[in-house]
């Protein structure tokens, strides 16, 4: 009888579980978010990384990609469709540049998600080292546009935003 019970109140909580999770949770959101965050983790390097962990790198970069993205962050001159397949040249030229550089997201919104389209904000924070020693530090708003394409979100533009400093 005690067991029943037991039995009872577990599957209970674990309907109510459920049904919270199905309704209330925004799974599109949350692969955005992984999928921006994954970007930022996999934009960084440092001088001591292998060439196997760079091409890893190069490559994990190239699959967020859509085959055309629009790139538009003036404060780094860049303006311009980038091609999937132009990743690794733009990254290595990077490499060369950057000596160390990492990249965290912080404030990452989702504004709005009108499958199979997202944007989404967030402010980044820029850390890098240039060839020099020069320490270059920056924090940028950027907008990104995604595209779902097979289950799979995919960046379609990323535009720096401008802030209004007070």
């Amino acid at each position: 009888m005690v067991m029943k019970k037991y039995l009872t109140v577990g599957a209970v909580i674990a309907t109510v579980a459920a049904v919270y999770l199905f309704f209330f949770v925004d799974w599109e959101a949350r692969a955005v978010k992984k999928h921006l965050r994954s970007l930022a983790e996999e934009m960084a390097w440092s001088p001591g990384e292998s060439q196997l962990a760079a091409v890893t790198r190069v490559k994990s970069v190239q699959d967020k990609l859509a085959e055309s993205c629009q790139i538009d962050i003036p404060s780094y001159r860049i303006v311009q469709t980038v091609s999937r397949k132009d990743v690794p040249t733009y990254l290595t030229m990077g490499r060369n540049y950057y000596k160390e550089l990492s990249v965290k997201f912080e404030d990452l919104k989702v504004e709005s998600i009108q499958l199979p389209q997202a944007h989404a904000v967030t402010t980044a924070a820029v850390r890098a080292f240039g060839a020099d020693g020069q320490r270059n530090d920056e924090v940028l708003v950027l907008e990104f546009t995604m595209q779902k394409n097979e289950k799979q979100w995919e960046i379609t533009a990323v535009k720096e935003v401008q802030v209004l400093e007070k």
